[in-house]
């Protein structure tokens, strides 16, 4: 996670900012730390450069361990203060939700592969480029990224992308299309006479991209530090659990003129300015 955005984080309990404990560093980017609330009540970690930021970070240990059991660790105190909370719950990532963001990618695709991408998503991307055309390139929040290609998307229009979700599978398989420097392959389909796929991953704006694991309802994030959210329905473990909360949590981090963007499935009781598809956005004053 780079430092720009660890300025911007705020323990998801306490609203409080962070003081950083980093433990490795790679040029600009924090690879593992912990995350140490300046009101000295909450601490939380950085893990392969994603922070780990959820509300009820024993809840999530408990619900998602196998992911952090084995996950690499280097630093001996990140994996005592993660695995010391990891319980048997299991979490994986939906192929089928990988298969669809991303095989428009597929560098060489056999005969009769369906490489067109969701409706919903090319009506984001869409949306997103229509409202950003002529905007500053400052910071955005991706809620409900799933395994990451909206920020991708969002990622060619800002300078700064953050995407959150509850999976910690999810965002470890975004994260990890967000650092691959080779090939990140799909598994082929079945008949075809090949067991991979392989991405071309250049079409990708990964730069300023970083996830962390977080609820919508509890964003760990400074208020007004955004100019752009993009608040999905839901995210890779579900619905959100309350709505509106994750409305108001939206709004609180947008800056003034800030742009919110969100699927029609919720009710966000705004008047929007502009629709594309089931997208809808306006600019909060």
């Amino acid at each position: 996670m780079r430092r720009a955005w660890i300025d911007r984080l705020a323990c998801p309990l306490t609203g409080a900012a962070y003081d950083l404990d980093p433990v490795r560093v790679a040029d600009d980017e924090v690879v593992e730390a912990f995350l140490i609330s300046q009101d000295e009540r909450e601490v939380r970690a950085i893990m392969a450069g994603v922070a780990i930021l959820p509300r009820d970070l024993r809840a999530h240990m408990r619900e998602q361990g196998n992911v952090y059991r084995r996950s690499p660790m280097n630093d001996p105190r990140i994996g005592r203060f993660l695995l010391g909370r990891a319980g048997s719950g299991y979490s994986v990532v939906p192929f089928d939700e990988v298969v669809s963001s991303y095989r428009d990618l597929v560098s060489e695709p056999p005969d009769d592969y369906d490489t067109t991408r969701p409706a919903d998503h090319v009506a984001l991307a869409n949306l997103v480029g229509r409202i950003l055309e002529d905007r500053p390139r400052r910071a955005a929040l991706v809620i409900g990224c799933g395994v990451g290609r909206a920020v991708f998307d969002v990622a060619e229009h800002v300078d700064a992308v953050l995407g959150v979700d509850r999976s910690i599978a999810c965002v470890r398989r975004a994260r990890n299309i967000a650092v691959t420097r080779e090939h990140f392959f799909l598994p082929a389909p079945k008949g075809s006479g090949r067991k991979e796929l392989p991405l071309d991953l250049s079409g990708l704006t990964r730069d300023g991209v970083d996830f962390a694991v977080a609820d919508a309802e509890s964003l760990p994030v400074r208020d007004g530090a955004l100019d752009l959210v993009v608040l999905r329905a839901a995210d890779l473990m579900g619905a959100w659990r309350d709505p509106r909360r994750a409305l108001e949590e939206a709004r609180r981090v947008l800056a003034p003129g800030g742009t919110l963007i969100w699927h029609a499935d919720l009710d966000a009781g705004i008047s929007e300015d502009v629709v594309e598809s089931r997208w809808h956005a306006a600019r909060m004053s």
